[in-house]
């Protein structure tokens, strides 16, 4: 009997070590990416000297965005796609943190810590003195942010008018892809950077080279 409730301990144990999950799925809305509305264009003839100041917007291609509302339910269940014992109703007022992960696992939640722009610079392949590296976007050096019951303060960027802030982590390793998550708390109903309305923004770097993709993981950490 003892041996028993000592098995049942440890279980729920490891259940409660990791209240931080994978989210199930993505539901894509729309995406968009910023392309120049026309070509400026001059007309001159042989002989002039043309004055001429430009003005205009070019897409990064070193980040990527995504933004919207998070829907949930905690559940005590056995498995993905079985009955539930018990569910309780989940409403972002409740509070928590969505993050995404270049990579479907390798993360170590247990160890979450803060980042330098400077590893990310390295990861990715960025040119640190490029205008949007990593240390000329994450520039809040003080983004703080509770990952799994565990405060953080570490590098981050507010985007839009609505106060979202990305926070970047890391798993106490920087060597791979993987040891990097992207981060925001959940507002309940904040304004986007589009003054919609909505419960998250989250800005990531990507692959930059001609064709390259970059595939991000959701993960929750529900209160």
């Amino acid at each position: 009997m003892k041996l028993s409730i000592g098995l049942i301990a440890i279980l729920l144990g490891i259940g409660l070590a990791f209240a931080i999950s994978p989210a199930g799925d993505w539901n894509v809305i729309s995406t968009g990416r910023y392309t120049s509305a026309t070509n400026a264009s001059v007309t001159t003839e042989g002989g002039n000297v043309t004055n001429a100041d430009l003005n205009s917007n070019t897409s990064t291609v070193k980040w990527a965005g995504f933004w919207g509302n998070i829907t949930s339910a905690l559940v005590l269940s056995p498995g993905v796609g079985q009955a539930s014992l018990y569910s309780w109703a989940w409403a972002p007022a409740n509070g928590g943190e969505v993050c995404s992960v270049p990579a479907a696992s390798g993360f170590d939640w247990a160890n979450v810590a803060s980042v330098a722009t400077t590893d990310i610079d390295t990861m990715w392949g960025f040119n640190v003195s490029d205008a949007d590296s990593a240390a000329n976007t994450l520039t809040d050096s003080a983004c703080a942010i509770t990952i799994g019951g565990t405060p953080v303060t570490t590098v981050g960027n507010k985007t839009g008018v609505g106060g979202f802030e990305t926070c970047a982590v890391s798993d106490s390793a920087t060597s791979l892809k993987s040891d990097f998550a992207f981060c925001a708390d959940i507002a309940s109903a904040g304004t986007l950077f589009n003054n919609q309305t909505g419960n998250y923004e989250l800005i990531m770097p990507t692959n930059n080279t001609v064709g390259g993709t970059e595939t991000y993981y959701a993960w929750l950490d529900l209160h």
